[in-house]
């Protein structure tokens, strides 16, 4: 969906020239990963401080807060999910009091889940500064590189399968933009129903595209 002229897809690319868009898909693809899995194992204030410095570094890149937003809300929706589905479970042992009170003072799962968010800010910046063509390349020379000095074949085929699986996921968002576009169009509005009506949509749309994709990748086979 576009807002304001602006692109606020999730995991969008965004044309630019600076040194990030300009630097390798191969060097992303090692560096920000590795240097997410490190920060997990580390401290929790290491990871918020990873969260700020990524965080200036979009903006440095122009991309908005709301464009920022866009790639973490999973995250939110998961620590949602995680709250609710822990305060349920501790409602069966305690009192709803008690149970509020030691699902809100979990520090560990607060703690694991801005890891979480540091790692899919991570992503983020892969997804935003690179294209497809250059992810689906750099995942072919990480590839080729492996194979060189592993007994296998020579023959690249896990950075086609990769490289079709990165395409999904800014489609799978752009899907379930458009169906939420519809659906506000026709004066629909947020709640139980609007998924009800969108969902069996939204997924026969992704079935059809992943279908079509099929063919095609046979065709050239």
């Amino acid at each position: 969906m576009v807002k304001n002229g602006k692109q606020n897809l999730a995991f969008s690319y965004k044309p630019g020239f600076s040194p990030v868009h300009r630097m390798p898909a191969v060097a992303k693809l090692l560096l920000i990963p590795a240097l997410n899995i490190i920060v997990f194992n580390l401290p929790f204030e290491v990871a918020v401080g990873l969260i700020l410095i990524q965080t200036i570094l979009l903006s440095c890149l122009r991309f908005t807060l709301q464009e920022q937003f866009a790639d973490l809300k999973p995250v939110l929706y998961y620590a949602v999910f995680l709250y609710l589905s822990s305060f349920i479970a501790r409602a069966f042992q305690t009192d709803l009091k008690e149970a509020f009170s030691e699902t809100m003072t979990n520090t560990e799962t607060l703690k694991m889940l801005v890891k979480l968010f540091c790692m899919m800010q991570g992503a983020s910046i892969i997804f935003k500064t690179s294209t497809t063509l250059q992810l689906r390349e750099g995942i072919n020379q990480i590839e080729t590189f492996i194979r060189k000095i592993l007994p296998v074949s020579k023959e690249n085929k896990f950075s086609n399968i990769l490289a079709v699986f990165f395409c999904f996921i800014p489609m799978v968002f752009r899907n379930w933009e458009k169906a939420k576009t519809a659906w506000y169009a026709r004066g629909g509005k947020t709640g139980l129903r609007m998924l009800r009506s969108i969902l069996p949509v939204f997924f026969s749309i992704g079935l059809k595209q992943a279908w079509l994709l099929s063919k095609a990748i046979r065709a050239r086979s």
